[in-house]
């Protein structure tokens, strides 16, 4: 037996969050954040941080993934990301006792954490997840009375799940999240996912999932600018009035077969499909390119680091996210900044909170309504623009100051519960 969320529940964030607690009023915050490597999405929020005069951040890494060159599974490859990750906030990289240290549960086991936590060492102390050692013994262990303990996760309810593990989740959730002083929802989602398990509304601010919106807008700005000019620099055909973009790893939770079937279904000669990634399933995808015929029409950039994505962002015109599993996609956002449309399946939680008219949402797997998208969009270039320019519009309410905001109120309101 198996459960689906009830769709009734979802209320969309539809602006920036709330600022009912007030975010820089009081005394400064001393704030650590812990998370388990430089990720480039969340970079700009730490330097957002960092740049308050009400906070003194520290943020605690337990690995160094990407910073380093580290063999990435999805990928399929090593990868090194090729931005600065570690400039404009203070940040230790904290001992690893794993004895193969990884991103994997017990790859990431630091005894600092819970320690700093005893001592009252932070007001508090910011936990992104709770899928490694490392996290839990965050929430687990003995804290100060100074200290808060917060908890900001990608979980959702989307995933369907059997009624046996939505009962063991029901036990085991609700006795992790009483220890938890407050819970920072990255989006609609987010936050519903807390509240079923048991966190009050008033215990839950939002703190959204955001990127470096002004980075990727001007990055972008001499590709939209002129498309063709950047479709030639990438070694794309000018001859498609509109460009789909896939832009993830090439594996089956993201279904990038469902985006090259739906797009050989359409059949619209006026369209092109370009793919960047890596990953288990290129073998396969290559091959299905080649069986359909559509080597003119769908062109694969392989890996490409993020430096590269923004040209290739405002070269291309609908962003498409078909994954069966994707707790947010901060590629949606990275996108919408360059100044996309998009189309992603309702299991893409930033769906719910970012696109609305500036694209679609269509059921997971259902080809033939990705199709039918595809062909609408390919022969009405008029509304291509009327998205593209919304998405623009939507976004800007999306930043790395209004997650900082978040993680503010969220803490002042921590320390004033009494837990």
């Amino acid at each position: 037996m198996t459960f689906s969320p009830m769709p009734e529940l979802r209320r969309p964030i539809d602006r920036a969050p709330e600022k009912n607690i007030a975010g820089s009023e009081g005394r400064r915050l001393h704030i650590a954040i812990v998370a388990s490597h430089p990720v480039p999405y969340h970079v700009p929020t730490y330097r957002a941080l960092a740049a308050r005069s009400d906070v003194d951040l520290e943020v605690l890494y337990a690995h160094d993934h990407g910073v380093n060159p580290t063999f990435d599974v999805g990928f399929g490859r090593t990868v090194k990301f090729d931005m600065p990750l570690l400039d404009g906030y203070s940040h230790r990289f904290l001992r690893n006792l794993a004895r193969t240290p990884r991103l994997t549960f017990t790859g990431q086991i630091n005894p600092e954490i819970p320690l700093a936590i005893a001592r009252g060492d932070y007001d508090a102390v910011v936990v992104h997840g709770y899928n490694s050692a490392s996290t839990l013994s965050a929430f687990a262990g003995p804290r100060s009375r100074k200290t808060r303990v917060l908890l900001r996760s990608e979980s959702t309810l989307l995933k369907p799940r059997s009624l046996r593990t939505r009962a063991a989740k029901q036990l085991l959730l609700r006795a992790l999240f009483a220890r938890i002083d407050h819970f920072l929802a990255i989006g609609t989602c987010s936050r519903e996912y807390f509240q079923f398990y048991g966190a009050r509304p008033e215990r839950i601010t939002i703190a959204p999932y955001t990127v470096d919106n002004a980075w990727f807008e001007q990055r972008s700005a001499e590709a939209r600018r002129d498309p063709l000019a950047a479709r030639q620099r990438l070694g794309l055909p000018t001859k498609h009035r509109t460009l789909f973009l896939y832009c993830s790893k090439i594996r089956a939770i993201k279904r990038p077969l469902d985006v090259l079937r739906a797009f050989a279904l359409a059949r619209a000669p006026a369209a092109g499909l370009v793919y960047v990634g890596d990953g288990a399933q290129m073998a396969e995808l290559r091959a299905e390119i080649d069986k359909a015929g559509l080597e003119q029409d769908v062109h694969l950039l392989g890996f490409r680091n993020q430096t590269d994505l923004p040209e290739i962002y405002g070269a291309c015109d609908v962003f498409v996210q078909a994954s069966e599993l994707e707790p947010w996609g901060m590629v949606v956002n990275e996108a919408m900044a360059s100044g996309m449309a998009v189309c992603a399946s309702d299991q893409v939680g930033s769906a719910y909170d970012l696109v609305t008219d500036n694209g679609a949402v269509f059921p997971v797997g259902n080809i033939q309504k990705l199709a039918a998208l595809f062909s609408r969009w390919s022969n009405d270039r008029a509304e291509v623009e009327r998205m593209r320019a919304a998405s623009v519009r939507r976004i800007a309410q999306w930043t790395p100051r209004e997650t900082a905001e978040g993680i503010v109120a969220g803490t002042r309101a921590a320390l004033r519960e009494r837990t």
